[in-house]
């Protein structure tokens, strides 16, 4: 199934993209210069204000609010399905992760 990528969203990932750029470039200066505490510092910030723009992003998107409600209504009418597909899907991602 094709997914459709609507402008509001590119728009915003592309928002992302801008301060993750910046962090990716002070990152290699402070480096290169052996600052690690700044780095350690800036990583952090970078983080924090990462995760609150996500959190905000997914807390302001209709689909994703649409989706979550779907999977609860699914999960809620089936819960041995759930359970089962949880564990096999757990299974199968540590048979990947062993390698």
């Amino acid at each position: 199934m094709a997914k459709h990528q609507d402008p509001a969203h590119e728009r915003d990932s592309a928002a992302a993209a801008g301060p993750v750029e910046q962090a990716v470039e002070a990152a290699k200066e402070l480096v290169s210069g052996g600052q690690i505490d700044q780095l350690r510092t800036k990583a952090v910030s970078t983080a924090a204000s990462l995760y609150r723009e996500g959190r905000e992003f997914l807390a302001n998107n209709e689909e994703v609010s649409q989706a979550t409600a779907e999977m609860t209504d699914a999960i809620r009418r089936n819960p041995l399905a759930a359970v089962g597909i949880a564990f096999t899907a757990g299974l199968v991602l540590a048979l990947l992760a062993r390698g």
